[in-house]
């Protein structure tokens, strides 16, 4: 990907950069829809307790369930900062991602690290997986019954 204004070329943390700021700001505007574009088609999701996977529908719907879970825990703000991004294969990368749950008055009430799988289709990058043991161990730690 070239920038046509000043012809330099994007790194792929640039892409992953701009990819996961479209990410944030969707759930910045709690849009289920949005998010949901942004994984494959199916998405999957290792987890401590076992796999499973997900289509599109059924991950905006839990998209809706999280946003809910996250509000009912007093977040108020979700941030998050690429940590590292590599590419893997042709179009495929990994990218590792801390996030941190602001509450209303600014104060962390949590975080943890996100690590994904990413393919780019079409022209565009999407989730393929994700691996969120530290998102639900952060939970865990704060007592809260997953």
């Amino acid at each position: 990907m070239t920038d046509k204004a000043t012809n330099k070329k994007f790194t792929l943390e640039d892409e992953l950069k701009a990819f996961f700021s479209t990410y944030m700001s969707a759930f910045h505007r709690q849009d289920p829809s949005a998010i949901s574009e942004l994984w494959d088609e199916v998405g999957l999701f290792p987890s401590p307790s076992g796999n499973f996977s997900m289509d599109r529908e059924a991950f905006r719907n839990h998209c809706v369930t999280l946003m809910d879970f996250y509000r009912k825990q007093g977040i108020a703000e979700p941030t998050g900062e690429l940590l590292s991004a590599e590419e893997l294969f042709p179009g495929v990368a990994q990218a590792r991602m801390q996030y941190t749950m602001l509450c209303a008055d600014g104060t962390s009430l949590t975080n943890w690290e996100h690590v994904y799988i990413l393919r780019r289709t079409d022209g565009q990058w999407r989730v393929s997986l994700t691996i969120a043991d530290d998102e639900m161990a952060a939970w865990t730690a704060l007592g809260v019954d997953l």
